[in-house]
């Protein structure tokens, strides 16, 4: 295999990988799996107490035209239950209020109208234009729907007036769970009592300092009867999201059952016409049995823990048409869980990740490193051993990258002397074709595979060897393009000068245009039996790949940068020393041979 078939092999794989990451293939419907409850965070087991029920089996005739006007209505299913005691008083209140809770990791702002979620300000990370990372989207302005609202989608009348109704708070509103207050978590405590509507909910929201997880605790109470709680969260994930990242910013929902997880990204859910020509919907179930359920983006997550005996998840998009030509389509994309038992709100971060696998399990699967993603944990893992030493990411991954050519050394380097060997041998291979010109006569070939081999033993060359030892830099490569787009730790993370974001593409190309020269050093250094339009094509592929690379992380352009730099200085070395034994060869040849004449005469 000569390096023309290797550099078009990584750019066909890498162009394979981009697919297989943006077109996934159905994965296998979960199987209803009885999981048993797993404890909360406090240590406490949780009790089910809901009865289960599909998600459309709520029932309601809209009486004015919404956001549940968007959706169908459907007939509730007759179930005998229980009655409880009738409400006796109201429990209302007539002020909208804010509760502000600060801990290490978030400010979070609640509101009472309809006791949902406002804001969730992440204090360690940014969002692309450097501005305060806020989970909950600035799209909850168009439908006045927060997270932790009720899902109205289903036209529940109860659902919709409760989100519109402000709750009961008694507690400070301004709450402070920082320092040493880390196991005193803090209650948010949210009621409302209707008697007329004979209808009362509680909702309680329970934050701990040093986590991402918010416990939930609620009841709601319509007729004398329990009801089931369809938690809605959305209508996005990460605001101002730059365009830059592409493929990587899908938001998806991901749902787990304990052994088999399932996804369904938004912006591939089909859309249906509404009666209004600028609004699409659509609307799905997911299924039950699920342990934990997730809304996420490349980078962050809304992971629910379910029950898999009384939840069950759902989703629900609205698609508003541009009007202006050029102007893209808006999504406003929501999760429905049914009877949520906790929250984890905040980074795929694979340290904060393993600290509640005990709560949420298998939770790191939701950091998908893809296509030999084993490759891209271990490169992580070199990579923040070296990041702890020298702490910048962007040397840290020159640093590992000279580790790692030293590591491959003894295989790189048995391959560019096979290689530079076979240039040598070209003379005398050229000259064994020539003998056996009639390639149609399958005895000649014979012949010419025979007399080669015979010079490649002699030489003690193995052609083979130059191809093996190369191909391990594509699962390296692999793993570079994966690791840079989906790990949290080299986001936002500099190296010098312009490059600020080592996930995002290079703005400049300068870094890709360094690649693509030092490619076609490398390409012009190693020896190579290609002649004609072969060779032309072979100083073609950099520049290919060069224009390729311009979009991909500049994490991954500068580890090739560097390996190029790197072979460069090897390839030097070697042909250096290969070649000059072959002088030396070639000259004591000549002097015996004219020793040889001298004698003759």
């Amino acid at each position: 295999m000569d390096t023309k078939r290797l550099i078009v092999a990584i750019a066909l794989s890498i162009i394979v990988i981009v697919i297989y990451q943006h077109f996934f293939m159905p994965k296998p419907q979960p199987k209803p799996q009885p999981v048993e409850s797993t404890e909360q965070v406090t240590g406490e087991p949780q009790k089910d107490k809901h009865t289960p029920t599909a998600l459309d089996s709520k029932t309601t005739t809209p009486t004015s035209r919404d956001l549940a006007d968007l959706f169908s209505k459907k007939k509730k299913e007759v179930v005998e239950e229980k009655l409880l005691e009738a409400v006796e008083e109201d429990l209302k209140e007539t002020a909208l209020k804010e509760v502000v809770v600060e801990t290490d990791l978030f400010t979070a702002v609640f509101t009472n109208e309809g006791a949902g979620l406002k804001s969730l300000v992440l204090k360690k990370y940014k969002d692309d234009k450097k501005l305060p990372l806020d989970l909950v989207s600035e799209k909850v302005s168009k439908f006045h729907l927060y997270p932790f609202h009720f899902s109205p989608f289903e036209g529940n009348e109860t659902f919709i007036d409760l989100n519109n109704q402000k709750y009961v708070y008694e507690g400070n509103l301004d709450i402070n769970v920082t320092g040493n207050q880390r196991n005193q978590p803090k209650e948010i405590i949210f009621r409302y009592k209707d008697v007329e509507k004979n209808v009362r909910v509680f909702k309680k929201f329970v934050i701990y300092n040093n986590s991402y997880i918010i416990g939930l605790e609620y009841e709601i109470i319509k007729d004398g009867k329990e009801l089931d709680a369809p938690f809605v969260f959305g209508p996005d994930l990460e605001n101002n999201v730059s365009e830059q990242r592409g493929l990587q910013m899908g938001l998806k929902i991901r749902a787990y059952d304990g052994l088999d997880d399932k996804d369904n990204e938004f912006a591939k859910v089909r859309t249906e016409p509404t009666d209004d020509e600028t609004i699409e919907k659509a609307e799905g179930v997911m299924g039950r049995h699920f342990i934990w359920a997730a809304y996420e983006r490349a980078y962050f997550a809304a992971i629910f823990k379910t029950s898999p005996r009384n939840s069950a998840i759902g989703y629900s998009v609205i698609k508003e048409k541009a009007i202006e030509k050029g102007k893209m389509d808006t999504l406003y994309s929501y999760i429905v869980v049914i009877n949520p038992e906790l929250v984890y709100m905040g980074p795929k971060d694979e340290e904060r990740l393993a600290e509640v696998q005990n709560t949420l399990k298998d939770v790191d699967i939701i950091i998908e490193y893809g296509f030999l993603g084993s490759i891209a944990k271990i490169l992580l893992k070199g990579i923040n051993l070296v990041h702890g030493v020298i702490p910048n990411y962007g040397w840290a991954i020159v640093v590992f990258t000279i580790f790692l050519k030293i590591i491959l050394f003894p295989l790189t380097y048995t391959s560019s002397v096979s290689m530079a060997k076979m240039q040598t041998l070209q003379p005398k291979i050229k000259a064994i074709k020539k003998k056996y010109k009639n390639m149609r006569d399958p005895e000649q070939r014979r012949k010419m595979n025979e007399e080669t081999m015979r010079l490649y033993k002699q030489e003690k060359v193995n052609p083979a060897s130059g191809c093996l030892p190369m191909l391990l830099q594509l699962p390296i490569l692999f793993g570079f393009f994966n690791l840079l787009r989906t790990c949290i730790n080299v986001r936002h993370e500099p190296w010098i000068l312009w490059i600020k974001d080592l996930s995002l593409k290079d703005p400049i190309y300068l870094l890709p245009i360094l690649m693509g020269i030092t490619q076609l050093i490398v390409q012009k250094m190693s020896p190579s039996g290609a002649e004609g339009a072969q060779k032309k094509m072979m100083y073609i592929m950099p520049v290919v790949i060069t224009f390729f690379v311009m979009s991909l992380p500049s994490g991954l352009t500068l580890y090739w940068f560097a390996s190029n730099l790197l072979q460069i200085g090897q390839q030097h070395i070697i042909n250096k020393k290969i070649f000059q034994k072959k002088k030396e060869e070639e000259k004591m040849r000549k002097a015996q041979k004219r020793k040889k004449g001298v004698k003759g005469k």
